[in-house]
This record gives structure tokens, sequence and C-alpha cells, in this order.
């Protein structure tokens, strides 16, 4: 008992019950027999006439019980209802159990396992485009008088590699490249495949020879993306590197340029918002919206309809001609394989003022950072491995000139996505000349690759799986090993190769010339979507 159980007034005779056990429930009330207390006060009240204080206190109890009874056989209905269905339920939960428990335990022998009915459902028409780079151009008038002015140097030859289907060629016009009546400047060519699930390719090839530039290009016609980066090129003092945007759908399309250098993400004006009409092209000058960037990394990304970037590079020192290049875009993935780079001997040129940009460099960028491995492999199979770490967002050169000379394969792991990309050089009496090798990807099955063409054409392959395999180059067969490279002459027009994770790339060299190109894996688009039936 508590102190408030103290604190209460003791029951007067009057709330006494004569008897004090409770009612079953379901049993009826037994009749009430007063006591002769009882009786003596209703005597009493009789004899005065008013009884309503003792009787409205036995109303109000009664009225009470009564609710509280129903109350009491509402929740009991309510307590059986729900009890119901718990139990239901647990019985289902308990089927289900059992049943899982029961599949369980069928012995091997009797348990017959079979893959769901399948199919790969290609779209009656699969589209896959391609965008080439398109003629070499210049921004600005030699005399200056007009720096938006967009000239067309040179046209490029171009070369398609397909297995089948329907191949539709057009040309995208440069925005803005019109004036005073005259024709507008043509872009880069846009190719279209129908009704072939094999990758399209499609790749060009143009050589300079003028007062201002000299030099010679290669590079594959993209596959237009949302997201793109560009991995080389500089817009410090005698290089112009134009940035080329081609829209080849019917949608407009709203496109952010950012730039990267070694300090990070460059600060621009004008670089956001970038309007490309459908069927068009832009041509920027990227030392407008970054300048004197030497080493650059830019990321193209586009909001209504994908695109496909290029970036031209001329270099000219003084009045020497420094070459000319046409850098592919690729997407940024946690590896990247780079085929066919050129350690080149030193020639001591690259100790002279505005020359230190003629040696072979890796470039590479990790937009959040984080450790990098890399592995560069000559044809030989022997390897020299390093490992390191990249800061978020900036730019990293590493020498190569150090490597032993030769043809090598570099491949390249993070646990972050990365971008990367390799220089070579060519230096010769005639001129000198510089290519950007892209980072690629892997493709498995056979497809042809486009082969402009260009001096000394050379098919490179890496393989990235983790077994030996036989290939067919252009149904020649080669062995190749596990994480193996081959590298073989190839003419002009295409070649077809067939084999499992393998990255292709083509390059062109003479003693002054240097160029080429990575071959890209199909899209989604010519990947089909497997239906459960």
């Amino acid at each position: 008992m508590t102190d408030r159980d103290d604190e209460r007034e003791p029951l007067d005779e009057s709330q006494e019950f004569d008897d004090p056990s409770p009612i079953p429930d379901g049993e009826q009330p037994r009749e009430h027999r007063p006591a002769p207390e009882e009786l003596a006060v209703e005597a009493e009240a009789e004899a005065s006439g008013d009884i309503a204080s003792d009787v409205t206190l036995t109303d109000r109890e009664a009225a009470a019980n009564e609710a509280a009874e129903r109350g009491r056989r509402g929740e009991r209905r309510d307590l059986v209802r729900w009890g119901l269905r718990a139990l239901a339920g647990a019985a289902a939960a308990a089927l289900g159990v059992g049943a899982v428990l029961a599949a369980g335990a069928v012995p091997d022998t009797a348990r017959v396992e079979t893959e769901p009915p399948s199919s790969i459902v290609q779209p009656a028409s699969p589209l896959q485009t391609r965008v080439c780079a398109g003629p070499a151009l210049r921004i600005g008038t030699a005399d200056g008088e007009d720096a938006l002015a967009v000239a067309a140097l040179a046209e490029p030859e171009l070369a398609l590699g397909s297995r089948g289907g329907e191949v539709e060629q057009r040309r995208v016009e440069i925005a803005g490249s019109a004036a005073a009546g005259d024709d507008a400047v043509p872009g880069g060519e846009v190719v279209v495949q129908r009704d072939e699930e094999s990758a399209l390719s499609a790749a060009q090839a143009l050589e300079l020879d003028s007062e201002a530039v000299r030099g010679f290009a290669a590079s594959e016609c993209a596959e237009p993306r949302l997201e793109q980066w560009l991995v080389g090129g500089s817009t410090r003092t005698g290089r112009q590197a134009v940035l080329t945007i081609a829209n080849a759908s019917d949608v407009s399309a709203s496109v952010d340029v950012t730039v990267y250098g070694a300090e990070g993400p460059v600060p621009s004006v004008g670089s956001t918002g970038i309007a490309v009409l459908g069927g068009s092209e832009v041509a920027l000058d990227l030392a407008a919206i970054a300048p004197d960037v030497p080493d650059v990394v830019v990321q193209v990304t586009a909001v209504g309809a994908p695109v496909a970037a290029h970036l031209q590079q001329v270099t000219t020192r003084g009045l020497e001609r420094g070459g000319f290049e046409v850098i592919d875009p690729v997407p940024a993935l946690g590896s990247a394989v780079l085929p066919g780079v050129t350690v080149s001997e030193p020639t001591g040129l690259e100790t002279q003022e505005g020359y230190d940009d003629t040696v072979p460099v890796l470039r590479l960028l990790s937009p959040s950072g984080g450790p990098v491995r890399i592995v560069f492999q000559s044809e030989d199979g022997s390897t020299i491995e390093s490992a390191g770490s990249l800061e978020a967002g900036r730019v990293t050169d590493f020498p190569l000139e150090e490597l032993p000379v030769g043809t090598l394969a570099i491949r390249v792991e993070a646990d972050a996505p990365v971008v990367a990309g390799a220089r070579t050089v060519a230096i010769a009496g005639a001129g000198l000349d510089l290519d950007w090798v892209a980072g690629g990807q892997p493709r498995s099955g056979a497809s042809a690759v486009a082969v402009p063409p260009g001096p000394g054409a050379t098919l490179h392959i890496v393989s990235a799986a983790d077994e030996a395999q036989e290939i067919t180059v252009d149904g020649e067969t080669v062995q190749l090993a596990a994480g193996g490279v081959h590298e073989q002459p190839v003419e002009g027009g295409s070649v077809e190769v067939a084999g499992e994770q393998l990255v292709l790339g083509v390059a062109y060299r003479s003693d002054s010339e240097v160029g080429g190109f990575t071959a890209s894996p199909p899209g989604p688009a010519a990947a089909g979507v497997r239906v459960l039936h």
C-alpha cells in the first residue's frame, strides 16, 4: 500500500458490497437481496418522501457499468477478429518458409534447375551514329581584324569500317561561319548505320602543309555522348587549340565546357550554356576560355542532346611550324589502355626555349583523385610498373623519355574514374609533328576498324583478357597471350579483327609526321536488349 492509498478516506457503510466476488463473463447477474440496513434506509426515505440522492448514485453506477460491459464486448470481438487475422498471416508465412525449406531439402538428383527463356531483341532499325572532326580549322584572320572568323584549311579523307547494314552520310554546318553572304563552312561528317549490331567504325585523316601550319592528323569519328573528356593540347603562346562541338541530332543541346590544368579547374567566362543547334557545329578558340594553360584536359557536358567534341591543336614557334593534331574524346572510367605509344630517342631539342613540349609524356586526370597504377608494356612482354596518387581535378604529366625506346602499351588503373592520353612526337629536318594517343576500352567479338590513308599505318592490339586466346586479323590467326600486345602493318580502307577484350589502335608514322587514334568499343545502341519470356 502506498502513501496515496493511506490518504484516501475509508469506505463508509453505504459503499460496502454484500458480495465482493466478481461476476464471470457470460453469467447473468444474480438477483440482489437487500440487507436489513438497506431496508431500513428505504423505509425512512419512503416516510420522508426523499430517495433521490441514493437512487441517482445507483443509476449512474448502473449506466457506467452497462457502458463498460459494452466496451469490453467490443474489445473482445476486435481481439478475436485481429487474432484470427494474425493466425492467418502466421500460417501463410509458415507455409512460405516451409516451402523454401522443403525445396532446400529436395535431393539434387530430384531437383531440376533451368534458366528462364530469354532472347536478345535488336531494334527493327538499330541506329549508330559517329561524328567526325571535320576540316582543319583556323579561328581568326591572319591580319587579326576578325578574331571570330572561321576558315577551313584542309579537308580530310574519310574511311568506314562496317560489317553490314545501311550506312548514310551527311555533314553538319559550323554555326556563325557564314557572314556577308559567304557560304557557311562545313563541319564534320556524320555517319549513320542502321540494321547492324556490330560496331560502326569511321575515321578521318588529313595532312597540312601551308605557310602557317604543317603536320598530319588521324582521328576517330566519335559517338555522341552527354559527357566526354579530351586529354591533350595547350593554350600557351604559339599553340592554338580549336574545340569543335557537333550536334548530329534534331534537338538543340546546351553545353558546358570546363578546362583543367595543373592547378585544377581554370576559371572562365562564357564556357557554360553554349547553345549547339541540331544539325550544327560550334567552333571555339580554347584560349578565349582558358588562356596560357600548358597542360590541358577539357570536359564537355551536354543537356538536351548528346554531342561529339574534338580538339584541334596547331603549334608554331615563331616562324617555325610545329605540327598539327586532332584529339579524340574519351570517357572517364576506372581504367584505360593506350596502344601504340612510341618513345623516341631524345634529340636535345627539348632543352631549347619553347621546345619543352617536344618530348613524350603521359597525361592523367582524376576528377576525384586517388591512387593510380601504371604498367608500361613492350611487345616482347617486358613490363615496367609504377604507382602513385593523383590530386583531385589536377592535370599531371609524367615524362616518358627515360623509358626504353620503342613502342609501348600503357595500362592505367585507378580506384576512381580517370582519363589518360599520351603525347608522341616526330622530329626530323623536314619538320616537327605531334600526336596524342587516347586511352581506350576493350571490345569483344568481330568488328571492322576504319583505316584512313596515311604514312606507315600500323594496327596495334592490346589484350585485356586474363587468358591466352586466338584472335584473327583479316582472316589470319594470331596467338595472343593473356595481357599480350600485337602490332602489324595494315592497308588503308578497313581491317577486320575478332577476339575477346581487345583494345585496338591505328598509328601512323614517318620521320617528320605522326598521328593515330584509338578505336572506341560499340555503344549501347548496338548491343540490343535481353528480354525474359
